[in-house]
């Protein structure tokens, strides 16, 4: 229980905070690119409306720019400016802030968005670009943004570098705490425990002592509708003690308990069989459809308990006349092999009542049916734990007055 109760915390806690490194990440990065897109562009339209060409002089600068200009603006900002008339013919080229541009870049370039409308922006290669309507004729500014990409690439994979880094290191601190965690949990849940195997073991004593003293004073005044009740009682609360000890027992199971290898396929026949005459005094039929030789390794004894419980919550609960049928097969291929049992019966449900509270402690349908069978709702809660505790899992469907409860193991 503690390792589970670790992992899950652990599996919980790396999530949560994986979802909001990753957000923070994501949300940094995405901010600065359109950080850049909006500088760049502000920066091509500056180059626009100073005719292709920036001035040097810092305060000529500053009085045409709408952002913060840095006096080295005009000296490492590369771009080049290509001029055309209305046929999109090229009259006039500014290429000196860069030098890795040719002729036929230019050519090429130009050819890529004569086509464009006044005011497009757009992306060729590592240069972003601006088509404007300046007074020397149709004007397409072209910057260089290649060290602007690397920037973002670099600062994309620091920040992923650091997020998988802080990860790993909160990883490492929540195993290193976890148990501390857990602890309090734990030890209310083994007092819990404590309390329902110690009250279970002193209500014995006077449970028995009133079941004799009414037997005696049945022997004494004869059988009376008195008598009657009061031994009904006792034995509802020899039942329930029964079965908060039988609940309290399942939880107690250690993980690393001795497991063995078993033949399943015998275990459940041998354990559902001898119902079989239980259930046909009741008037139900009982079917059988077992896969021979699947072979389980795990707490035997739990398995038989677990088989127990489903077996017999189908006979209390079927609907009279109805059938049950328990199978077993097996499932998945190569090493990836389970086990499925169901068992499944008739029964007077409606569809009304929520099958999953149906493995809630102390739950019982209000049917009139339910009521008569004399269960507290613990079978399958402890039903439910054996299976956790064997790394399966136990689902419930209600389906056109019939119930299946499937376990995969």
């Amino acid at each position: 229980m503690l390792n589970s109760l670790r992992i899950r915390i652990i599996s919980l806690t790396m999530a949560a905070i994986t979802v909001v490194v990753f957000a923070v990440s994501a949300t940094i990065n995405i901010v600065n690119t359109l950080w850049m897109r909006q500088r760049a562009y502000d920066t091509l339209k500056l180059i626009s409306e100073a005719n292709g060409k920036l001035p040097e002089d810092t305060d000529e600068l500053r009085s045409m720019a709408e952002f913060t200009i840095n006096r080295e603006l005009p000296f490492r900002t590369r771009y080049f400016v290509i001029i055309t008339d209305d046929d999109g013919n090229i009259t006039k080229t500014r290429t000196g802030n860069v030098s890795a541009v040719s002729d036929e870049n230019i050519k090429s370039y130009n050819e890529l968005t004569s086509h464009l409308d006044y005011g497009t922006y757009g992306y060729i290669d590592d240069y972003r670009y601006l088509v404007s309507r300046t007074e020397m004729g149709r004007t397409i500014t072209f910057l260089d943004c290649s060290e602007d990409r690397e920037d973002a690439l670099r600062l994309l994979g620091a920040t992923m570098r650091t997020a998988c880094i802080g990860l790993i290191l909160i990883l490492f601190v929540l195993v290193f705490i976890s148990k501390r965690i857990v602890m309090p949990f734990v030890r209310n849940h083994e007092k819990q425990n404590q309390f329902i195997t110690d009250a279970g073991h002193e209500l014995k004593t006077p449970l028995a002592i009133i079941r004799t003293n009414a037997e005696v004073l049945e022997m004494c005044v004869g059988s009376n509708e008195w008598l009657d009740s009061i031994n009904n009682q006792t034995e509802r609360l020899d039942g329930l003690v029964k079965g908060l000890l039988r609940l309290a027992q399942s939880a107690e199971i250690p993980e690393d308990t001795e497991q063995v290898t078993f033949s399943l396929s015998a275990a459940v026949r041998e354990t559902a069989e001898p119902f079989k005459a239980l259930a046909e005094k009741n008037g139900h039929k009982m079917h059988f459809d077992i896969t021979p030789e699947i072979q389980y390794k795990g707490n035997a004894q739990s398995i038989n308990t677990l088989v127990s419980i489903l077996v017999d919550n189908a006979i209390k609960y079927a609907s009279p006349g109805g059938e049950i049928f328990v199978s077993l097969a097996r499932m998945g291929i190569g090493t990836l092999k389970t086990a499925k049992l169901i068992v499944e019966n008739d029964t007077e449900l409606d569809g009304t009542d929520d099958p999953n509270r149906f493995f809630e402690r102390f739950y019982r349908s209000d049917s009139s049916r339910a009521r008569q069978t004399g269960g507290y709702g613990i079978g399958l809660s402890v039903a439910q734990t054996i299976t956790e505790q064997h790394k399966g899992k136990i689902t419930v469907s209600l389906n056109k007055n019939r119930i299946a409860f499937t376990v995969i193991l």
